[in-house]
C-alpha cells in the first residue's frame, strides 16, 4: 500500500504538470492575474492534507478493516458473483458513497465548514482539485473507508476506484477547452469540466448542483443535474457569493472553517 500511495502522488504531480501546459495554450476561461499565488495556495493545503494523511492513514485503514469484520458478515466482496462483476459494482458502489459525503457536505453545516474551503477558490483550474481542508481530507476518508468496510466492498475496487478519481478530480477541475459535442458526449459517461464548472458557481441554485465525482448518473436519477449556468461559461461567476468569505491566502484558508459561515 506504501508503494500504491506514493505512486498515486508520482502520477498525479505528472497529470498535473501535464494539465497546467493544456489549460496555458488551451483555456476554457481567461484567468485573471495573480493565478500562480492562488495555486500556490491551493498546492499548500493538498501538502498538508497529504502529510495528515500519511499520519493517519494507518490508524484509520485498521479501524475499518475492524469495523467490517465486526459486522459478522462478507458483503459484496463475500457474495456469489463473478470476480469481475464484483469489482464493477464495488467501483460504482464507491462512487456512490461519493456522491452522497459531496452532497452532505454542502447540507450539513459543519461539513460545509470544511468544503467551503474548496469552493472559496475564485477561479477554476486543474490546482482547484486539491484546494481541500486538511480536516475535511481526514475526515471524508475516515467516512468513506467506513462505509465501504460496513458494505463490503472488495479491496481492489477501492483501489481502482483512487486511481480513477486522482485522474478524474485533476481533469474535471481543469480549464481546458473541450468541443461542446465531446462535451455533450463525455458527459453520458463522466463528469466533464464543463459540469463540475456549474458545481463552482457562486449561485446557490447552481453551486448546489452536479454533486457526482466521476459518474454523472447519480445526478440525473437524483435530480441535482445542472446542464449550464445561467450566465454562460464565460460569464459566470465562480467561488461563494460573500467576497470576505474568500480567503486570499494559506492562513486565512486554514482558519476559514473556524470563522463565520459564508
Amino acid at each position: 500500500m506504501e508503494h500504491f500511495d506514493w505512486g498515486q502522488y508520482a502520477l498525479f504531480a505528472v497529470l498535473l504538470c501535464v494539465l497546467v501546459v493544456v489549460e496555458h495554450f488551451w483555456p476554457r476561461r481567461k484567468m485573471s492575474g495573480g493565478a500562480w499565488g492562488r495555486r500556490r495556495v491551493n498546492l499548500l493545503l493538498y501538502g498538508v492534507g497529504g502529510l495528515l494523511m500519511w499520519w493517519v492513514a494507518e490508524p484509520v485503514q485498521t479501524a475499518a478493516v475492524r469495523m467490517g469484520a465486526s459486522l459478522g458478515w462478507a458483503g459484496l466482496a463475500g457474495a456469489a458473483l463473478p470476480d469481475i462483476l464484483k469489482i464493477v459494482i464495488g467501483v460504482l458502489l464507491v462512487d456512490v458513497i461519493q456522491y452522497a459525503l459531496h452532497r452532505a457536505s454542502h447540507a450539513i453545516p459543519l461539513l460545509w465548514r470544511m468544503h467551503q474551503v474548496h469552493h472559496a477558490d475564485a477561479a477554476f483550474d486543474v490546482t482547484t482539485s486539491v484546494r481541500h481542508h486538511p480536516l475535511e481530507v481526514m475526515a471524508l476518508a475516515a467516512l468513506t473507508l467506513m462505509l465501504c468496510a460496513a458494505l463490503g466492498l472488495p479491496l481492489v475496487s477501492l483501489l481502482l476506484y483512487a486511481v480513477l478519481q486522482l485522474v478524474h478530480t485533476a481533469f474535471c477541475h481543469a480549464n481546458v477547452a473541450i468541443p461542446l459535442p465531446w462535451d455533450r458526449a463525455l458527459r453520458w459517461v463522466m463528469v466533464t469540466p464543463d459540469m463540475h464548472r456549474v458545481h463552482h458557481s457562486e449561485r446557490m441554485d447552481e453551486g448546489n448542483s452536479n454533486f457526482g465525482m466521476i459518474f454523472p448518473w447519480w445526478d440525473r436519477l437524483l435530480r441535482t443535474y445542472c446542464a449550464q449556468p445561467a450566465l454562460g461559461h464565460q460569464d459566470m461567476h465562480l467561488g461563494l457569493a460573500n467576497d470576505s468569505a474568500r480567503p486570499d491566502g494559506f492562513w486565512r484558508a486554514v482558519c476559514q472553517p473556524f470563522g463565520k459561515l459564508s
